[in-house]
């Protein structure tokens, strides 16, 4: 499906994958585990670690990500994910410490449901943002330290058509089918997500029995000028905390040529 020359299977994730993915990361990186350490059993020193030190409400989602990481590293799959995620990062990392900021001024908690951009940006300083920023911009290059296969690419113009397009067939929230469409622009097998809807939507749109199916094969014909035979809609995943991937890929998929 993708164009990659060692014809290996590409990964999309989406932001909440990402998020996963950049906390667990960072936690590593402070204490030196896996894969950040080269120690014999790195990986369950990790999770033992976690279990032990991590609060409980963070352990899952710390899991996550480890998960997501060694999986990726394992399978040798390449991995691929949208500026907009990035954008999404930034602004959901900095609207995080606001709140944070908010909670220890003790604002009234019926105030956080209209936590307003002027209230962020009255917590949230230039050295925050910067902070914010250098994290997120350098999550590609220390993936790649980290053995992970990241492979860049981006066509915005046709990314935000295909999106109003597949608005115009199925309902989906803007950010999800900007990166709905971003799979599918990079040609990508797999979408990482942990939407339950999103998962499931994308996988029914997959069904080649799909009126929708069709219809977005042909969309995407339209747009990326490929031939509406040649256009394979990707199959969504979740990686959960235990290392389970739903629904399972089989081995022999993420080598194109088996």
């Amino acid at each position: 499906m993708n164009n990659l020359q060692d014809l290996q299977k590409l990964v999309f994730l989406d932001t909440n994958t990402l998020h996963y993915i950049g906390i667990y990361l960072e936690y590593a990186q402070e204490r030196s585990l896996y894969p950040c350490s080269d120690s014999q059993d790195a990986k369950e020193k990790a999770i033992a670690n976690i279990n032990k030190q991590a609060k409980a409400d963070v352990k899952p989602s710390l899991k996550r990500g480890l998960e997501t990481v060694d999986y990726f590293r394992s399978s040798g799959v390449w991995v691929q994910y949208s500026p907009i995620s990035e954008l999404e990062l930034l602004t959901g990392k900095a609207r995080g410490r606001a709140l944070l900021r908010a909670a220890k001024e003790g604002v009234p908690d019926r105030m956080y449901s209209r936590f307003l951009e002027k209230e962020i940006s009255a917590r949230v300083g230039v050295d925050d943002l910067k902070e914010v920023k250098e994290k997120v911009d350098g999550l590609t290059s220390l993936l790649e330290k980290l053995d992970v296969k990241m492979s860049r690419g981006d066509e915005t113009r046709d990314v935000l058509e295909l999106a109003k397009g597949i608005n115009g067939l199925i309902y989906m929230q803007a950010m999800d089918s900007i990166i709905y469409a971003s799979t599918l622009v990079a040609k990508a097998d797999y979408l990482f997500t942990s939407d339950e809807y999103l998962r499931n939507t994308i996988n029914s749109i997959q069904d080649r029995r799909s009126s929708v199916g069709r219809q977005l094969r042909q969309l995407v014909s339209n747009i990326i000028l490929g031939t509406t035979d040649e256009v394979e809609l990707p199959s969504a995943h979740t990686i959960t905390d235990k290392g389970t991937v739903k629904p399972k890929i089989p081995v022999h998929e993420h080598d194109r040529t088996s």
